[in-house]
């Protein structure tokens, strides 16, 4: 029960796999946390997310509408801003990171953006647990096969991302630092799996850079899976 009766802040948490995680928490599976943050820069996305959650139709939603309703926080903000971060962690016990810039064309267009989201995001966490908030028990940056010998901007921010959460752990030797990489999560937005629906629906050809390359799949019950994990058994730095 790893969650039970902890303070989580889902960064990006009205993305794909934010919304994941959200669910499965307030499903309670994992224990029945103390409040759910969700931090994120769209108010569409977050209004949309809440609208979500009053429409009930099995036993289990009914559940999940509850805890919504006495759990859940939605908080305006970036991670790129620190005294945003500086607000959002006030008493938080867990941190996932699952904000990012990850299309690797905008990314390959607009390197400084990736930057301010994808590395300095990380610092500004880092630097808020270790300049206010050392009580922050957990962080689990969220990152992507891409970062291991990255050859595009996205993978290379990312990189920077994981090198820099892994050395908080000595920054900040109170709080355990670790990072989870996910290759390409079934359905989530702006993967290829909707590209690839998109142009079949449109009658092709369906898009391949290289015929070589190979892609590790993955469904986003597996990605959430992958994060409850590293919350439990991850070590520092992992």
């Amino acid at each position: 029960m790893i969650l039970k009766d902890k303070v989580v802040l889902i960064t990006g948490g009205t993305g794909s796999m934010g919304k994941t995680f959200v669910q499965r928490a307030l499903s309670g599976q994992e224990g029945q946390p103390r409040k759910l943050i969700v931090l994120s820069r769209d108010e569409a996305k977050q209004h949309y997310m809440r609208v979500n959650y009053l429409n009930r139709k099995t036993t289990t939603d009914e559940v999940i509408y509850q805890n919504f309703k006495n759990l859940l926080e939605f908080r305006i903000g970036d991670v790129r801003n620190y005294s945003d971060i500086v607000s959002a962690l006030k008493d938080v016990n867990i941190v996932i990171n699952a904000a990012a810039l990850k299309q690797v064309p905008t990314c390959e267009y607009f390197p400084e953006q990736a930057i301010l989201t994808n590395c300095m995001g990380a610092q500004n966490i880092v630097r808020a647990i270790s300049e206010h908030h050392s009580d922050v028990e957990t962080v689990i940056g969220v990152s992507t096969d891409k970062a291991c010998k990255p050859v595009n901007v996205m993978g290379m921010t990312k990189a920077i991302q994981e090198r820099i959460f892994i050395g908080a752990n000595i920054l900040c030797p109170k709080t355990r630092f670790s990072c989870v990489r996910y290759g390409n999560v079934l359905a989530s937005r702006g993967s290829v799996i909707p590209l690839f629906h998109e142009q079949i629906r449109a009658g092709g050809p369906v898009t391949i850079t290289d015929p070589k390359m190979t892609r590790f799949l993955l469904s986003l019950e597996d990605a959430v899976d992958t994060v409850l994990s590293a919350l439990r058994w991850s070590h520092p730095g992992e």
